[in-house]
């Protein structure tokens, strides 16, 4: 009998020189800077799907790493940022390089780690960053899908031995904008973000307070969870942006956010900021401001994941329902 998970559902590079890209046909992606990979700025991890219209890889946001280090001494700063700090490696570029660990060979690690009631394969990549010079941390991450789970990457974080004590190991999604995501689902509520920064009218970033773990949704076996979904609903028919790289070309998705209940520390929270124009422009968002940055925060713990989620099922359409989950006021 064939495996419910065929090897052909996987995305992985053949050899160093293909696109930097890894994933499920029938879920997320996720990739590095490379040629003719997910295009983007350097210091991100690339996360996308498979187009239903070209059927290639297509962006959908960045995570970006920000470690933030115990105290701060004279020459460093806590918190650093993996998109925005030079190079030391490649002089003279902005963004940190990430790149795949040597040992582990380009494609990544194929295995099969449940046998019944089906096969389970899990695609492990372990990803290198660095050094930070902002604040000298030094860290890595392993990168994993299961195929009973297409849609969701595994981001599991790991300070390295020779950097100063990390006190919190951050990744954050970076570009909401990009889909125009307007509504963060806590527990029996809806942040709008055309409420939450109505009184906002700059061209930078919007911030607001974070959202404490007793607002947070739970799954399952008491996960937390945060997601994030536009109210548009058909955002690739929004009027043109001038910019093409902001047309966003997909059906609406939900992205999500989930710490599994064994890693949460008593201080998660969820962070969002917003924005009313593109990055690097001065193009407002069709719709009005959406969220662009959307992260979970706590406290370091080695080996720690941030699992990432991409489904076309709105929050509201979830099976099983998500308690708590209150469906948004869809006429405005």
């Amino acid at each position: 009998m064939p495996s419910a998970y065929a090897a052909s559902e996987w995305v992985r590079p053949a050899s160093p020189n293909d696109p930097l890209v890894w994933g499920r046909k029938d879920g997320i992606l996720f990739g590095l800077p490379s040629e003719g990979g997910l295009p983007g700025p350097r210091g991100l991890i690339r996360i996308g799907v498979i187009s239903p219209d070209t059927g290639k890889p297509q962006l959908l946001n960045f995570i970006a790493i920000e470690p933030v280090i115990f105290g701060a001494g004279s020459r460093f700063s806590r918190m650093a940022f993996s998109e925005l700090e030079l190079s030391t490696l490649d002089r003279g570029l902005r963004g940190k390089r990430l790149w795949v660990d040597a040992g582990g060979g380009v494609q990544g690690a194929l295995e099969t780690v449940a046998k019944s009631p089906q096969p389970i394969e899990r695609l492990s990549v372990r990803i290198d960053v660095e050094p930070f010079t902002a604040n000298g941390a030094r860290v890595y991450l392993v990168a994993a899908i299961d195929s009973d789970q297409p849609g969701e990457v595994r981001l599991s974080v790991y300070q390295a031995n020779d950097g100063p004590s990390i006190e919190e190991l951050t990744l954050t999604a970076t570009m909401g904008n990009f889909e125009r995501l307007r509504w963060l689902f806590l527990k029996h509520r809806v942040v709008d973000s055309r409420v939450l920064f109505r009184l906002d009218t700059g061209e930078g970033f919007y911030e607001h307070e974070n959202y404490p773990l007793e607002e947070m949704l739970r799954v399952g076996d008491q996960d937390a969870i945060a997601l994030c979904a536009t109210n548009e609903t058909s955002p690739s028919s929004a009027p043109d942006t001038h910019t093409k790289f902001w047309h966003y070309p997909l059906p609406p998705l939900t992205q999500y956010w989930k710490i599994q209940a064994r890693d949460i520390q008593p201080d998660l929270r969820v962070r969002v900021n917003g924005r009313r124009v593109y990055w690097q422009s001065h193009n407002p968002l069709p719709n009005g401001v959406a969220f662009e940055n959307f992260e979970l925060r706590e406290r370091y713990k080695p080996g720690q994941a941030f699992i990432f989620g991409v489904t076309r099922k709105r929050p509201w359409d979830f099976n099983p329902p998500v308690p708590g989950l209150e469906r948004p006021d869809v006429s405005n």
